[in-house]
Parts: structure tokens; C-alpha cells; sequence
């Protein structure tokens, strides 16, 4: 028994060692690092227009590298967010946010248990903030859109 355990334990090590390989073989990276100025400007911007809107400092940057030119072509932007004592900004089991700046658009994923989850969009223009959410609480969903900051549109 133990021998067999050893020889899975080997094989994991070697698939593992070997799907690295793969990937940087095949040009896949990701580097955490802080947010670039123009990110952080897409968030401030939402933030000015949304102050409960939270973010982290930090982004995991997943790229390939393409092989001929070497040049690192983006593959996911992905928001580091701070956790402490096992909960995200203090409130959120679990919370995600991709942004994908030169578009303009951020999505987001939370979950503060059944009386608190969800998941949105927000579409910054040279004009607007638009954010869209779905929401759900312990007994209904909702999806609310807002614009600079103002409710457009509520229902569920």
C-alpha cells in the first residue's frame, strides 16, 4: 500500500512537472503584479460613481508568449483581491474580478453566503459608467442597472 501511494505521489510530481513544461513550452505565463496606471484609472473611474464598489492592488496577468516575435499577448487580467481571516474586503467567502481595460469592461463574481451573492458588469465609456447586476438574497434575484450612479432600471 504504501508503495503504491509512493508510486501515484511520483506520477503526480511527474505530471505536474511535465504540464509545466508544456506550458512554457507552448508560451503560457502569468506574472502578479500591480495594477497598471490605466487600470486603475478604469476602476477610480467606477469607484467615483459607485463608492462601495471594491477592488484589490494587485492583478494576476496571464499571457502566451508568441514564438516568433517573443511579444507577450494578453490572455486575462485577473484582480488580486485581499483576503483576511478567510473572507474577501471582509465580507465575500468567495469573489472574483477580471478587467479588461482596453475594452473598458470589468466583471465581477461575489458571494457573502445565500442572504448576499452575485455577479455583474461594468461598461466604462468617455461619458458613462453603466453597471449591471444580478443579486440574489435569501428569498428573491434581482437585476439592477445603474448609470453614473443612478438606478436605471430594477426588476426581478
Amino acid at each position: 500500500m504504501q508503495h503504491e501511494a509512493m508510486r501515484l505521489g511520483a506520477a503526480l510530481a511527474l505530471l505536474i512537472s511535465a504540464g509545466a513544461a508544456c506550458a512554457q513550452a507552448i508560451g503560457l505565463g502569468m506574472e502578479d503584479v500591480p495594477l497598471r496606471p490605466s487600470e486603475l484609472k478604469l476602476l477610480k473611474r467606477i469607484e467615483a460613481v459607485d463608492p462601495s464598489f471594491k477592488y484589490g492592488d494587485r492583478v494576476k496577468r496571464y499571457f502566451r508568449t508568441h514564438p516568433t516575435t517573443k511579444n507577450r499577448i494578453p490572455l486575462r487580467v485577473e484582480v488580486v483581491a485581499p483576503k483576511t481571516n478567510g473572507l474577501f474586503f471582509g465580507e465575500f467567502m468567495s469573489f472574483s474580478m477580471l478587467i479588461d481595460e482596453p475594452a473598458g469592461i470589468v466583471t465581477y463574481e461575489f458571494d457573502a453566503g445565500t442572504a448576499h451573492r452575485g455577479r455583474g458588469t461594468v461598461v466604462v465609456t468617455p461619458k458613462d459608467v453603466v453597471k449591471t447586476e444580478y443579486r440574489c438574497g435569501t428569498s428573491a434575484c434581482s437585476t439592477r442597472v445603474e448609470r453614473n450612479g443612478r438606478l436605471v432600471s430594477e426588476g426581478g
